[in-house]
Formats: C-alpha cells, structure tokens, sequence
C-alpha cells in the first residue's frame, strides 16, 4: 500500500504557546504533510504553512514546519517541528 493511504500514527507531541485547537489543526497539517512527502525520497522538507489551502481558515498561517525523515527500529519516523515567534510545536509519528 503506498504512503498516502496509510494511517498515520501519532508517537509523541510537544508543545509550547499552542491551545488545543491550533494543536490539533497544525497535527492535520502535519499528516497531509507527512503523506505527500513520503512518497517520495525526500529526508528533509520545510513548508511555511502559509501555502496550505486552509490555514487561513484554521488560524495555522505563518507557521515554518521542517519535516524530517527518521530512522526508528527499524523503520521510517517522521519528526515535523512548526514554530511561529514563541510558540512550537513538535510532532513524532510514522504511518503505518
């Protein structure tokens, strides 16, 4: 099955600055992300949120969100950092 159909599992979150409902559009970004790169042979991506069709909409403009592409037992971990003046967000996950 390719990347992008995979379920996207969420290992571990850390934030600062963020409330619960821009956490949870940014983690929406975060795995539409996530999806597009991995079907490729990228290791290292960065976005400014800006450019996603609906971050206007869900108050996730002006976010820098640098993906990575790990490596964790054995399998393939993304990390995805956004950051925004004082606020950050910091995601681990792979899809599975």
């Amino acid at each position: 099955m390719t990347n992008r159909y995979k379920k996207a599992v969420i290992d571990d979150v850390v934030s600062d600055g963020i409330d619960e409902e821009e956490k949870s559009n940014l983690l929406d970004l975060f795995e539409y992300a996530m999806k597009s790169v991995a079907t490729t042979l990228v290791r290292e991506a960065r976005f400014d949120t800006s450019d996603f069709a609906t971050a206007r909409q869900r108050n996730c403009e002006g976010f820098q969100l640098t993906l990575q592409r790990l490596r964790v037992d054995g399998r393939d971990a993304w990390q995805g950092r956004f950051s925004r003046a004082d606020q950050q967000l910091t995601v681990v996950a792979s899809l599975e």
